[in-house]
């Protein structure tokens, strides 16, 4: 051992192995903590959420869904400073391009791109199915929907409503758009007491009465509510039928089976002389002409003159229409002629029809024609505020609501004569009949100078009771003078027959 310790080549050699031996663990030392510093002092992860999908396709054509709409989450991996950059300036998205694809479903993967070569972005979930829908468009016209009006203040009144716009545009899927029924938008009438505007939301529905997540351009509209205020000291209130007028006629093949007012009453305000001449309002006008098939519709209360105001001022009206096999028209006559409306102070008088009946012609389903009688058909004059003379009212028939009625006559003439004197008037009504006993007796006096045949006798006495019996079928007004001439003038045929 000595022997060697005293060889300078082993020396050598020992201290070369030495050199060698430092130099390896001296670059073992500087890997291992080069790469335990790494991880946790430089390098990051962050995790991105609600991150949009840039998606790429034919938005004229399609409709898009599958997208997640709370976005997709991104986890980033780098160098800290890299990572950090990356986040706060959001410089990469995540691209699908569908621009050359056709309708259908597809499965793409989500990748990032534009993010800096050393940090990795990971996306979760890392595939979707997104589904290109055919676009489809539908105009809709807005109902408007009024609650708690009834709780409008006293003296307060809606007297219409205008809706700005009255049809919405309605973008989505072919099945969406097929599925909508109709276009709603609901006010509240609490408090509203004078003319305003509010702001209403559109909400669609199927035909289930279901709503549809389907958004409408616009989404909102104005409506402007009229309200009128008044004293109410004078006026009252009285709960009133409410009757339809039919305008036109159904097309050929087609006839009403129903027609139904919802609710059948209403409760209007008013002038209390001018509520007590009425007994029912024709506040429906149901237009015939427009009608294919049974439908239901909502429509604003007509209200007479005079009055004010209609609760509720909206009903609900149902409509039955069905094929028919075979049509028949058919004319009934003897139709009484009724007087409406008419004042306590004033009497009337028809010249025309001069019977107060008329006829009409009944269209329908054969049927039902067939059953129809004269009593289940009505005519009626209104004659509420008509001033005093000579007018021409028109004529009102109704019946049943399955057919179709029309007047011969349209319109009839009527003398409106304001009382002056009521009890003079009856002592009057209490002289004619000696006024016709009088003429009675003259007629008779020509028989005393000369004895007729005893047949020519019974046969003026029967002319004079035929007389009698056509003036007193006759109007009170004509009695008071036709009687008087005819009498007059057959005094003056018996003293020529005499003479």
């Amino acid at each position: 051992m000595d022997k060697l310790m005293e060889n300078h080549w082993f020396l050598k050699g020992i201290s070369l192995l030495l050199a060698c031996m430092l130099f390896m663990s001296a670059t073992l030392t500087e890997k291992n903590t080069t790469s335990g510093i790494i991880p946790f002092g430089n390098d990051a992860k962050e995790t991105l959420t609600n991150y949009a999908i840039n998606l790429k396709y034919d938005e004229e054509k399609y409709i898009v869904s599958g997208i997640p709409s709370e976005g997709v989450k991104v986890k980033l991996e780098g160098p800290k400073a890299a990572v950090a950059t990356a986040k706060a300036k959001k410089q990469f998205d995540i691209p699908v391009d569908l621009r050359d694809s056709e309708k259908g479903t597809y499965e793409v993967s989500l990748k990032t791109n534009g993010l800096p070569d050393d940090v990795k972005g990971t996306v979760q979930p890392s595939t979707i199915k997104i589904t290109l829908h055919e676009k489809a468009r539908k105009y809709v016209h807005v109902d408007l929907k009024l609650s708690n009006e009834d709780q409008m203040p006293a003296g307060s009144t809606l007297e219409k409503s205008n809706i700005k716009p009255d049809t919405v545009e309605v973008v989505g899927t072919k099945e969406e758009i097929e599925s909508i029924s109709s276009a709603k938008a609901y006010i509240d009438l609490k408090g509203v007491n004078k003319t305003v505007t509010k702001t209403a939301e559109v909400t669609l529905y199927n035909r289930e009465g279901k709503r549809l997540n389907v958004r409408t351009s616009p989404s909102k509209i104005s409506v402007t509510l009229n309200v009128a205020t008044q004293a109410t000291a004078n006026n009252t209130e009285k709960t009133v039928p409410v009757t339809y007028t039919k305008k036109g006629s159904l097309p050929e093949g087609l006839a009403v089976t129903n027609i139904s007012i919802e609710p059948r009453e209403v409760t209007i305000a008013g002038p209390k002389d001018i509520l007590d001449n009425i007994q029912s309002i024709e506040g429906v006008e149901v237009d015939l002409s427009q009608l294919t098939e049974s439908t239901t519709f909502d429509t604003s209360v007509l209200l007479p003159k005079g009055v004010t105001s209609a609760k509720p001022n909206q009903v609900k009206v149902s409509v039955g229409v069905q094929k028919t096999k075979q049509t028949k028209t058919r004319t009934i006559d003897g139709i009484s002629i009724q007087k409406n409306g008419l004042s306590k102070d004033v009497t009337a008088q028809l010249l025309s029809p001069q019977d107060g009946k008329i006829s009409v012609d009944i269209s329908g389903e054969t049927s039902i024609v067939d059953k129809i009688t004269a009593a289940q058909i009505t005519a009626a004059i209104n004659l509420q505020n008509v001033s005093p003379g000579t007018k021409d009212v028109s004529i009102q028939v109704s019946g049943p609501g399955n057919i179709s009625i029309e007047p011969k006559q349209k319109s009839a003439k009527v003398t409106i004569v304001k009382k002056e004197n009521p009890d003079k008037e009856v002592q009057g009504n209490g002289e004619k009949p000696d006024s016709n006993n009088n003429q009675d007796n003259q007629t008779e006096k020509p028989k005393n100078p000369e004895p007729e045949p005893k047949p020519d006798t019974e046969q003026e006495q029967n002319k004079d009771k035929e007389k009698e019996k056509e003036t007193s079928q006759e109007p009170t007004k004509e009695t008071s003078q036709e009687p008087t001439v005819d009498n007059q003038k057959e005094p003056e045929k018996g003293a020529n027959h005499n003479g």
